[in-house]
């Protein structure tokens, strides 16, 4: 279904989404946008009776020849596209792309970078697109949700992560932002304000020692596994650790440990190779 001119990139993580398409599928929208050099892209109605085909998105160049065309149950021109998304100091494309019919789970984000001549650069799950932490520079935050850790949470846990494309590929640069997220002082994407203001002295406290109500604890609880895993993911093995004996009763400490380190080894083997002492 999917042409383009040069090779895709594929991204090498499957990561949830900050920013998530709605859960029921809406029609084709028809939009079109001309960018400086004449590219053109548009979205618009595929025809026939197959919904995974209804909607169409193209980008043709400034000689009408197709850089990239899919059809899908749905498409967008994403409100990033004519942002410097690969800080290469020149505009690119960004598609949505709906793969499965209204599911948010299935969206999926085409980059196409215009020089030095269009291309596919990779395709982004669902995403949130920050322009302003550092003026002039793209960074591309995403969360990992851990779902099957809390299967009744309306909120699972969650670990956000920062990605930056330079010279070299497209990098994880979490680690740059870790101390100010950990200690609350990002703002827009990365911030874990919530989850601190969720993890007061008091609520923990009272998840220990199994007191107050059943449903501020659990909140309590499911703020403290997201925390432990983004303190695990930036590398804070001890402030883990020591959150863990801050908030469950200490007969649940160790299952809690090990539920953490499966879920850690299930995405990230590599971090999960230092967990050895949990």
């Amino acid at each position: 279904m999917i042409a383009f001119a040069r090779p895709l990139l594929a991204a090498a993580f499957l990561l949830t989404s900050l920013q998530t398409p709605p859960d029921t599928a809406q029609p084709c929208k028809p939009a079109s946008l001309t960018l400086a050099g004449g590219v053109v892209v548009s979205v618009r109605s595929g025809g026939g009776n197959d919904p995974g085909l209804a909607c169409e998105v193209l980008v043709r160049d400034r000689n009408g020849r197709a850089v990239f065309t899919d059809r899908a149950f749905n498409a967008e021109i994403h409100a990033a596209t004519g942002r410097d998304i690969d800080n290469d100091g020149r505009p690119d494309i960004v598609l949505g792309v709906d793969t499965v019919g209204g599911n948010r789970c299935c969206w999926e984000y085409p980059v196409i970078s215009l020089s030095p001549s269009p291309r596919v650069l990779l395709k982004l799950p669902p995403t949130t697109f920050d322009f302003e932490t550092q003026p002039g520079k793209t960074l591309v935050w995403t969360a990992a949700a851990f779902a099957d850790l809390d299967p009744d949470a309306d909120d699972p846990p969650t670990v956000a992560a920062v990605r930056e494309f330079r010279p070299t590929g497209f990098i994880d640069v979490t680690q740059d932002y870790c101390k100010r997220m950990l200690a609350g002082e990002l703002r827009g994407p990365g911030d874990l304000r919530h989850l601190l203001n969720a993890l007061s002295l008091r609520s923990k406290q009272a998840s220990r020692t199994n007191t107050g109500s059943p449903l501020d604890r659990d909140q309590t609880r499911v703020a403290a596994r997201s925390m432990a895993l983004q303190q695990i993911y930036c590398g804070q093995m001890d402030a883990a650790s020591d959150l863990i004996l801050e908030v469950w009763p200490a007969s649940d400490q160790s299952s809690i440990r090990r539920q953490l380190k499966d879920a850690v080894k299930s995405r990230w083997p590599e971090i999960a190779g230092k967990l050895s002492t949990w």
